[in-house]
């Protein structure tokens, strides 16, 4: 009888020191990202301008009229950075374990860069020009990150970070052009993507800065294949096919914020 009263008092202390050291906080943050993403080859290509590559346009109803995108050679995709920032609301259940509810905006996106040789069909003359483009996803972003904190001032944080791409944007330059192309987000890129994320946060009082890096599980792009419309009705008129490829984003995520008590 004595041991069980023992085993209930220590119950009872256990769960009182546990409920007087929770903590609830909430604050704000803003930082900066390094974006990066692991695309498919087939996504090397010049889509801010389709072009002919024998007939003429359909007007002359020339059913050989066909449109291709240009490849671009030599390409090297490197990471581009972004802004972020955000809102959060924490709860630690205890002094070292606690859960942190994040909503926030941050980018994806990646940087091509290469050459394009374009060919004029009048003389078949070819010109190599100089290629780039700037791929990057917005996006309102959750995240539930379980917070593990050893000592006072450093926690280590892991979870799951959803998000929804609500506009896609690709500025490219070919030679001295430029253009800005805003992506048809029914067909071009899927709008929903998960990612696992972790790093740490270290406190100085109510100010903190925080690291992290996020991997995206789900392909977020499509590449779109320009083809004929040869079918009864069709005309000849260019239409698109949209395939699933490749496309996990990654980013680091670097933040400055302030926790209120």
């Amino acid at each position: 009888m004595k041991k069980k009263i023992a085993f209930i008092i220590l119950l009872m202390t256990v769960f009182s020191l546990t409920m007087s050291a929770q903590t609830k906080r909430y604050g704000l943050f803003v930082g900066g990202s390094i974006n990066m993403m692991n695309i498919d080859k087939s996504m090397y290509y010049d889509d801010s301008e389709p072009y002919t590559v024998m007939g003429y346009n359909h007007y002359t109803q020339d059913t050989n009229y066909t449109v291709s995108y240009l490849p671009v050679d030599g390409a090297t995709v490197k990471p581009n950075g972004s802004i972020l920032f955000g809102g959060f609301f924490e709860y630690m259940a205890s002094d070292m374990v606690g859960l942190q509810f994040e909503l926030l905006y941050n980018q994806y996106g990646y940087k091509l860069k290469g050459t394009v040789d374009q060919k004029n069909i009048a003389d078949d003359q070819v010109n190599t020009y100089a290629y780039e483009s700037n791929l990057k996803m917005s996006n309102f972003t959750a995240a539930v990150l379980v917070k593990i904190q050893p000592v006072r001032y450093f926690s280590i944080d892991l979870g799951v970070q959803p998000s929804y791409c609500f506009k896609m944007t690709k500025e490219t330059q070919k030679g001295p052009f430029h253009k800005n192309h805003v992506y048809d987000s029914k067909n071009e890129y899927n709008t929903l993507n998960v990612g696992a994320t972790g790093g740490f946060t270290a406190y100085w009082g109510d100010v903190f800065f925080a690291a992290r890096y996020t991997l995206g599980l789900v392909d977020v792009l499509q590449k779109k294949t320009p083809y004929n419309d040869t079918s009864e009705g069709g005309d000849g008129v260019i239409k698109y096919t949209y395939d699933d490829v490749k496309s996990r984003t990654s980013s680091v995520q670097l933040t400055v914020g302030y926790r209120i008590r």
